[in-house]
């Protein structure tokens, strides 16, 4: 059987692929590209050992659960993609290898991918791609243009390739927008013939100071270890210098962002640059952000935000069936002193109300020095599943229980029970909403368990008429509860869970080096998920328009996706000159 070829689309497809792959591939430790970027560049970003992530991302169980990503899905049913793989395996039987070797073959010197720009101009930038074998680089590139011509004579249309020379090297545009050039057996690809010229230049002996004169991109390229398969550097600096509009931060931002991430916004707000790097084995997938703090140091009022040396967030709490859990330091009270300095008048005069309207739950106690000031630095969040056997009844739609930890100060007995007392008024006003709203009340109960008493709640439970099949609220997820143990004080979504952080909470808590840490279980993700699938098929159906077995299909790559990201952990670390982020997955069975 004769094979048929490719429509010139398809035939050039290999290496469109190739270039789009590679940067997903990586580049190794010594990629050209480098000495032919600008120190001025606002973008740089490199990468190691293309075979090692390829192999991830081709990984067949990977590629599963990637597809249960519905844009991904939908590609790969598309027209598009068949006609790409039918472009791709045909070009590389004619070059006598497999599409994903080939890709190695392109890919295995490594990647260089650099974007420079000045005030009042466009932005440009190119792709320095360097095989790993240049003879298969010279061969396929041949191959390619040779069938793209075919192609076009075949039809009666004129040479698709576009060939000019500089500095006796030669240049080929396939489309309007896209050029490239082999340069020191290294394939340079852009978005102009002119951005291809400049790096000719450079290559050719042009006076540059390259990036890697640059000390910030020095330190960082020192950094990088042997198994970091990609890293990178934006300047931000330069990005403020050409466009100040789009790129500054604004000295007032939500009050939201404000509250939470303060020093952070502030660190970005001045720093000359933001460094990455991503490292991906079999088991862990580790993504780490660096932010240097500003070069004079914080304002006096960010400061409230850091923990003084010694002193950091606790470890997060790990109670049975734990879902996720949050560790801050944040020494509240410090900020409210603070308030007038980080907040616009428009919030502030509402902290004013808010001021007025918690003491009169407090015993008329200043919101600022006799509520936070009563309270320390650690706050820990906690999420977990329930056990939805006990629960009467048991609620349709089946949410977990959600929880805060605080410690209080030794030296204020007098707080828990007002904690307590203002919990209970809560409750009050609460059931007096209900009322006017004729919606279930909450009882208030109480129960010993190890010498701890647990001022709880439960909705009342509306009487059905004999025999009738009625759903089940899902406010009957929440028995809302309070207990102090030793100097913590938990309030929870749920009475099952407070019972599980009694003994956990009455550990010793281990220190930490960080100041935010988020922990993370995709296996109890994805059994809370499960617990509900049969309304999320529904929903599916619903929303999509799939049938059952389609949409339970769907359902079940959800769920593995979220048990292979297994135990994520996200850290953020607060240092005299730099933030650092970590984020962590500790991948699950495959």
């Amino acid at each position: 059987m004769p094979i048929r070829v490719p429509r010139r689309k398809s035939a050039l497809i290999w290496s469109a692929i190739a270039i789009a792959l590679v940067p997903l591939a990586a580049w190794a430790d010594g990629p050209r590209g480098a000495e032919w970027t600008s120190k001025d560049a606002v973008i740089y970003l490199e990468a190691s050992h293309p075979k090692v992530l390829l192999d991830r991302v081709l990984d067949p169980k990977f590629q599963t659960y990637l597809a249960s990503i519905p844009p991904y899905a939908r590609y790969l049913k598309s027209d598009v993609y068949k006609e790409q793989k039918a472009g791709v395996t045909f070009v590389s039987a004619l070059l006598e290898t497999t599409w994903e070797e080939g890709i190695r073959s392109l890919a295995g010197g490594g990647i260089v991918f650099a974007v420079e720009a000045e005030k009042g101009k466009a932005p440009w930038g190119f792709i320095a791609l360097t095989p790993s074998d240049p003879a298969f680089l010279t061969k396929a590139h041949a191959k390619l243009l040779e069938l793209a011509r075919g192609d076009a004579k075949t039809k009666g249309q004129p040479d698709p390739v576009k060939e000019s020379e500089h500095q006796g090297i030669k240049l080929y545009s396939m489309s309007k927008d896209a050029t490239h050039a082999i340069v020191n057996d290294t394939l340079i690809v852009s978005q102009s013939a002119e951005a291809v010229k400049t790096v000719i230049d450079r290559a050719r002996g042009g006076k540059i100071a390259s990036i890697a004169t640059n000390a910030d991109w020095k330190a960082r390229h020192d950094r990088v270890s042997a198994d970091t398969v990609a890293w990178g550097l934006v300047r931000l600096d330069r990005l403020r210098e050409i466009d100040p509009k789009k790129f500054t931060i604004p000295e007032m931002v939500n009050p939201g962002q404000t509250f939470l991430f303060a020093p952070w916004i502030e660190a970005a707000r001045k720093a000359p640059w933001v460094a990455a790097s991503l490292n991906w084995s079999d088991a862990h997938l580790v993504a780490n952000v660096t932010l240097p703090t500003p070069a004079n140091g914080y304002s006096q009022s960010i400061k409230t935000y850091l923990p003084p040396k010694g002193m950091s967030a606790s470890a997060p709490l790990r109670p049975k069936g734990v879902i996720a859990s949050l560790s801050l330091w944040r020494d509240l009270s410090a900020i409210w002193e603070v308030r007038n300095d980080l907040f616009s008048p428009q919030f502030v005069q509402g902290l004013a109300q808010l001021d007025t309207f918690a003491g009169q739950f407090f015993g008329g106690r200043d919101f600022g020095s006799g509520i936070l000031g009563a309270i320390s630095s650690n706050w820990r969040i906690v999420v977990a599943t329930q056990d939805y056997s006990k629960m009467n009844p048991v609620p349709d739609l089946k949410l977990p229980g959600f929880a805060l930890v605080i410690d209080l100060k030794p030296d204020d007995d007098d707080f828990a029970q007002r904690l307590k007392v203002a919990f209970q008024s809560f409750v009050g006003l609460a059931n007096l909403g209900a009322a006017q709203a004729k919606a279930p009340s909450l009882e208030l109960i109480s129960e010993d368990v190890n010498g701890i008493t647990i001022a709880s709640t439960r909705f009342m439970v509306s009487k059905a008429a004999p025999g009738a099949k009625v759903s089940v609220h899902q406010r009957h997820n929440f028995t809302p509860s309070v207990a102090q143990v030793d100097n913590h004080f938990i309030l929870s979504s749920s009475l099952g869970l407070i019972k599980d952080l009694i003994p956990a909470v009455r550990e010793v808590a281990k220190p930490t080096d960080s100041t935010l840490l988020i922990e993370a279980e995709g296996a109890a993700i994805a059994g809370i998920l499960d617990v509900n699938r049969q309304r999320l098929i529904t929903q599916n159906m619903m929303e999509k328009g799939n049938d059952k077995a389609a949409a339970g299909g769907e359902i079940d790559l959800l769920l593995g996706l979220l048990r292979y990201a297994g135990h994520g952990t996200l850290t953020a670390k607060d240092g005299d000159k730099a933030v650092d982020f970590r984020l962590d997955f500790a991948l699950g069975a495959k």
